[in-house]
């Protein structure tokens, strides 16, 4: 490896050699795989930075490896529907492509061709206008992806980091409808924030995809982060235990500490690394405080200034515990607490709570 070049990358999605497999990727592929399987939709559930892109790209990258496989990742901003037309118009099998042709010079007809009779010279280019009420792009969708599967192909879409737009929620009520095709072979995967999710659930008919499939990220592995600080570092066990630990098992943490480690040659995190650390992770934890809600934020600080973690402790701090249960349920659907044990809530972030110290 080039020492000049980091072994950990910053970039979401980006699947690499510093990559932590957390088996979320595994059951979605072996269910999509599955003949047997009734799972056509799944989505990957969890904090900004907790890996949900990686697992994505994991599971979009083995399917584009496989044969009989039509595998698109379309964006979350875009058209879907469209997006989707225009790469299935691209393959041989469909090969779609709108074309126009002219007819130049002096030719002679021998048949009527709208008002020109037999045997007349044209000496102009003929156009075909379409018929605007027969062009229908869930029905021209519907019929790319009957070919497909007739000719054998299974077809996986992805959607990373899905919110509600007008284009996204159509695009979904015509998705139920293509699952249910018997003629129509065709699994969805997606990544989103609980709270982007929870902006579907309102919207009429789509209660399949409300409902359908979660893989909720959890916290990484310590053991796995050692081994690989122990292997792209080249640090002892010793300190790549203590350098796991120290995220936490937030995998943006797991990245930026190895990074800032790899670029100033540490194996420990010293003041300089921590104050990098502090900055850098900063911008990334604004975004979640301000998922929060007054009452959820008052909660979280006391939650991470009551060492011991116990939940009733945590109640005799809050000036009312009658909405303990209903704002921790809330805030457990936001990804931001673990319960590690029976009676104990935590925040799962490294240095979460020196940054609501100092800035909340």
């Amino acid at each position: 490896m080039n020492k000049m070049v980091s072994p950990f990358t910053m970039t979401p999605g980006i699947a690499r050699n510093d990559s932590i497999e957390t088996r979320g990727a595994d059951e979605i592929i072996a269910n999509f795989e599955s003949k047997e399987s009734y799972k056509y939709l799944y989505k990957i559930l969890g904090l900004r930075g907790s890996g949900k892109s990686v697992e994505y790209t994991n599971v979009m990258n083995h399917f584009s490896n496989e044969d009989k496989w039509l595998v698109y990742s379309l964006a979350a901003g875009g058209n879907p529907i469209q997006a989707l037309i225009s790469e299935l118009s691209k393959e041989k099998f469909i090969d779609n492509k709108a074309y126009s042709q002219s007819v130049g010079g002096t030719a002679s007809m021998s048949a009527d061709v709208g008002l020109l009779s037999a045997d007349a010279d044209i000496n102009a280019a003929i156009s075909i206008r379409d018929n605007e009420n027969y062009y229908s792009d869930e029905s021209e969708l519907k019929t790319m992806l009957k070919k497909a599967t007739m000719q054998g192909y299974r077809v996986l879409v992805g959607i990373d980091d899905i919110s509600k737009t007008d284009e996204v929620v159509r695009f979904l009520s015509v998705l139920g409808n293509l699952i249910l095709d018997p003629r129509i072979d065709i699994r969805f995967i997606c990544t989103g924030l609980s709270k982007n999710i929870e902006d579907f659930v309102k919207i009429p008919n789509l209660s399949f995809f409300v409902r359908n499939e979660g893989i909720k990220m959890k916290p990484l592995d310590y053991h796995s982060m050692a081994q690989k600080y122990r292997q792209l570092l080249s640090i002892s066990h010793e300190d790549a235990v203590l350098l796991s630990r120290f995220t936490k098992g937030y995998a943006y943490g797991y990245q930026l500490l190895g990074e800032l480690c790899f670029k100033h040659n540490k194996s420990v995190v010293d003041n300089e690394i921590e104050t990098e650390f502090d900055e850098a992770i900063g911008p990334q934890y604004d975004l979640l405080w301000t998922s929060l809600t007054d009452a959820e934020q008052k909660l979280v600080k006391i939650i991470v200034n009551t060492e011991s973690g116990n939940v009733s402790e945590i109640k005799e701090k809050m000036e009312g515990s009658s909405g303990f249960n209903s704002l921790r349920e809330r805030i457990f659907k936001k990804h931001m607490l673990i319960s590690p044990s029976r009676g104990k809530v935590e925040v799962p972030l490294p240095r979460f709570k020196e940054y609501v110290e100092l800035w909340h």
